[in-house]
């Protein structure tokens, strides 16, 4: 089981300048990547994308790639920056513009039209991609291995919850026969003039035992699907519904308090998987 929240980060120094790679995912019925790389590696943005893809099925991925250079490097940048902005200056002067008409985004085109080119060979560049993507997979895997107990948890749960609601089955059924007789007594029906098939339907309404075995049913497949290292996110959410299905028909059917009760119950822990299977992947 592999949960779609994590993080990681990996760094690299090259030549003086260190390269840091931030990569967060959050959960998503989709696959989502949102990808930010310094101009000068721009071009490898594809297969960056790519190689995401190739780890991740789903969830929302934001991969961030920045660069630092020492200080000595950044006070040079300052003062090369500075110098372009007194030639820019002078020029505009000359043509009669003033450089205060300049906004923040044309100094910054400024800035980045004398900044250093960030240079990353295409091989560096996969080994650090390929380690912070693993250290992504480890970290999701390892709250997929939490959220795994958790979910196991749940499901023994559901399992003693159904039990007991078996058990009371025959409870509910009998309750509807001792209402006839009480109403049989009470207004003196003979048995002629009571409807057949009022009572036939008064008994399919309370019988629960469908929805007992379908219940079951679901719940041997997603305890299976827990030990599965396939995919399962959607497959749990889909039989997390169906579930919740099944339960709301018992609540609805019960005759008796116990019943309902333990209904309740079996969807307050249907409710806590169902958020579970909406975070794995």
């Amino acid at each position: 089981m592999k949960s779609m929240t994590g993080f990681s980060e990996a760094s690299l120094h090259k030549d003086g300048i260190q390269f840091k790679c931030f990569v967060k995912s959050l959960n998503s019925r989709f696959i989502e990547i949102n990808i930010r790389l310094p101009n000068s590696l721009k071009k490898h943005e594809g297969w960056v994308r790519d190689s995401i893809k190739k780890n991740f099925a789903r969830g929302k991925i934001d991969f961030d790639l920045n660069c630092t250079t020492p200080a000595k490097d950044q006070l040079k940048l300052s003062e090369n920056f500075l110098k372009l902005v007194k030639q820019n200056e002078n020029v505009a002067g000359s043509k009669g513009i003033e450089l205060a008409d300049l906004t923040y985004l044309d100094l910054l085109k400024l800035r980045d039209s004398i900044q250093s080119d960030y240079v990353l060979s295409a091989v560096s560049l996969k080994s650090l991609v390929k380690e912070s993507l693993s250290n992504l997979q480890k970290n999701c895997l390892q709250d997929g291995e939490s959220t795994k107990r958790d979910v196991k948890k749940l499901l023994s749960k559901m399992g003693k919850s159904i039990a007991k609601i078996k058990k009371k089955e025959k409870q509910n059924t009998n309750h509807v026969a001792k209402k006839f007789q009480r109403l049989k007594k009470e207004f003196q029906f003979k048995d002629q003039e009571i409807n057949v098939n009022e009572i036939v339907s008064s008994f399919s309404k309370a019988d629960i035992n469908e929805e007992i075995v379908r219940f079951k049913s679901h719940l041997e497949l997603v305890t299976k699907l827990s030990e599965s290292k396939a995919l399962i996110g959607k497959k749990m959410d889909f039989y997390s519904q169906e579930m919740l299905r099944e339960a709301n028909t018992i609540a609805s059917k019960a005759q008796i308090v116990d019943i309902k009760n333990e209904a309740v119950e079996l969807k307050c822990l249907i409710e806590k998987m169902k958020e579970h299977a909406q975070n794995v992947e």
